[in-house]
């Protein structure tokens, strides 16, 4: 075994000792209650925002959906103030499940990639802006996205701004309207829908604005 395979090896063990530890001293309990989360940032006072981003970051790779700590925090600071700490946690979150997985799984993945899969595979990385949208869209703020799009080779710009716009509808709407947004996304499939498209056909739009302005650089200098 490399050095390099044994030390990705000891992160792994250590992040899953870690959760396993903390779920067994019920360290996660706190954030599956709602009462108890608005009570704890509340009572941290000018701490709370820090502490609200990371429990952000120890909830995401749990796959808990992110209502769980911005709908109680509605209670404590104002929507915008929500809706800040909360995109803040979810991009630190998200990146760090991008790297980690582009750091222990990109290389294994890419030698084992089936020859079918590779023209998909392709065409991810070329429209990574577009295709990071509409998987933050569909998956919010699961990690599985984070995941996918680590062991393929989309840019770490294209995911950086794809997650930012990808969490922002969702993030703002439940941080202005709370329980209300939630439901209303459950119980409005087609106005998400509606959403979810507009936001893809403009970052379509962005992306083909950038390949019309690089593509006379390109033609000139051949």
């Amino acid at each position: 075994m490399s050095r390099s395979t044994a030390v990705k090896l000891a992160v792994v063990v250590a992040i899953v000792i870690a959760v396993i530890l903390t779920l067994a001293a019920g360290g996660f309990d706190l954030l599956r209650d709602q009462d108890r989360v608005q009570e704890f940032l509340t009572d941290s006072g000018p701490w709370g925002p820090i502490l609200f981003i990371l429990a952000f970051v120890a909830l995401q790779p749990l796959s808990l959906p992110g209502a769980v700590l911005i709908i109680p925090a509605t209670f404590v600071w104002s929507w915008w103030e929500v809706a800040i700490y909360s995109l803040s946690g979810g991009m630190v979150a998200s990146t760090i499940g991008f790297v980690l997985a582009r750091w222990l799984g990109q290389a294994w993945v890419r030698r084992r990639l089936p020859a079918r899969l590779q023209p998909w595979e392709q065409r991810l990385a070329e429209h990574g802006l577009v295709a990071t949208v509409a998987l933050r869209l569909l998956t919010g703020y699961a990690p599985v996205a984070d995941w996918l799009l680590g062991v393929s080779r989309v840019s770490v710009p294209a995911f950086g701004l794809g997650t930012l716009i990808g969490l922002a509808p969702t993030t703002v709407a439940t941080s202005i309207w709370g329980d209300d947004a939630v439901r209303g996304l459950v119980d409005s499939p087609a106005l998400t829908l509606v959403i979810s498209a507009g936001l893809i056909a403009a970052a379509i739009v962005t992306v083909a604005i950038r390949k019309g302005r690089r593509d006379p650089a390109e033609r000139d200098c051949s």
